[in-house]
């Protein structure tokens, strides 16, 4: 089982960049399709029949789809709305989230109803087949022609010849980073949610419902976001919230009584909400052209993150207590910040050199 996973996880995470390559190169509709078929196919699989060859194989084939959904639908969404990317990034994070919501509220009404989870499986594999049809049949069947436009803009940038070249532009490596340790912190603190609770003697039926109120407000603060952003560039919107969710995760991490947590839980779901879709949207400008293939390489260092930073959690809670995962979090959202300070100084060292 370790070693499916882990071909799955690595599996998982060159299909991100391949597909995000494919998506400069080909129709973005087919690779989007593609992905799309291969969770309805995962799903399906699992609420016919689960047998333990089954369910390597699925675990396989569910790795490849996320891979290829992911970076081809936000470098369709990219390419389709190049005018407001920040807003449809955001609009793509907050269905995410409502996703995050629903999650734990399956999983809680699953254990509490005792239902069989081939239903569940059913559901999805339902779900993913409606949205192939809506996306098949609205979405625009032709190749999305790119277009490299001159824009004095800090995210203007000037055609580069090969991959190799375009990924060592250090906007593309900082955002890579930013986001390596932001997913890795915060992806890792959510999959060990329910674990970091047991510390304080709560269930996990009412540690997912807490999972669930933390994606409310995370929901909450990206609809916040898709206000501001309008008024309020993005990099600003980045250090404010940015310094509101790090003094909050401090709280939570010192402060050992139970409802503080929960208040300051509430804070850092709101201002961390819209860092991910914001980093995303400046890694997105940086090349028109490469689009894709920058968004693959951070979405691959995403993923990356998330495995690097889950086994750290597991044997932090092991060996010194679950109560002290909250730690490990708070590591990687500091490293985060030093190159988020490093990359907002480079983009207004550009924004100087474009208006001499």
């Amino acid at each position: 089982m370790g070693i499916a996973l882990f071909i799955g996880s690595a599996i998982m995470l060159l299909l991100t960049f391949i597909s995000g390559w494919l998506s400069d190169k080909f129709d973005i509709k087919k690779i989007v399709i593609v992905g799309l078929i291969l969770l309805f196919l995962v799903f399906f699989i699992f609420a016919i029949n689960i047998n333990y060859l089954i369910f390597i194989i699925v675990i396989l084939l569910m790795r490849m789809g996320y891979g290829i959904l992911d970076t081809s639908l936000h470098t369709f969404s990219s390419k389709l709305f190049k005018e407001n990317i920040g807003e449809v990034f955001i609009n793509n994070s907050m269905f995410w989230y409502i996703g995050g919501i629903i999650g734990p509220l399956l999983t809680s009404f699953t254990l509490f109803f005792d239902i069989k989870p081939k239903f569940i499986f059913l559901f999805l594999s339902l779900a993913y087949a409606i949205v192939f049809i809506v996306f098949y049949r609205v979405c625009p069947s032709r190749n999305i022609k790119d277009e490299v436009t001159r824009k004095e803009t800090i995210h203007s940038s000037s055609i580069n010849k090969n991959i190799f070249s375009l990924l060592k532009n250090p906007k593309v490596i900082l955002c890579s980073l930013i986001t390596f340790f932001f997913a890795g912190a915060m992806v890792g603190f959510s999959t060990w949610f329910t674990t970091y609770f047991l510390a304080f003697d709560l269930n996990v039926s009412l540690s997912s419902l807490l999972l669930s109120l933390h994606w409310v407000f995370a929901t909450l603060g990206l609809f916040s976001m898709r206000i501001l952003i309008k008024r309020i560039r993005e990099t600003k919107l980045l250090i404010w919230g940015y310094i509101i969710g790090i003094i909050s995760l401090f709280v939570f991490s010192l402060c050992p009584i139970f409802y503080i947590k929960i208040a300051t839980l509430i804070i850092l779901s709101i201002s961390f909400s819209g860092v991910y879709p914001l980093i995303n949207t400046i890694s997105a400008q940086i090349d028109f052209k490469n689009t894709g293939s920058i968004l693959g390489f951070v979405f691959a260092f995403t993923f990356a993150g998330s495995i690097v930073f889950q086994p750290i959690m597991g044997y932090v809670a092991e060996y010194f207590g679950e109560n002290f995962i909250i730690f490990v979090v708070l590591g990687g959202i500091i490293l985060r910040f030093v190159f988020l300070i490093y990359l907002l100084r480079l983009l207004k060292k550009e924004i100087v050199l474009l208006k001499t």
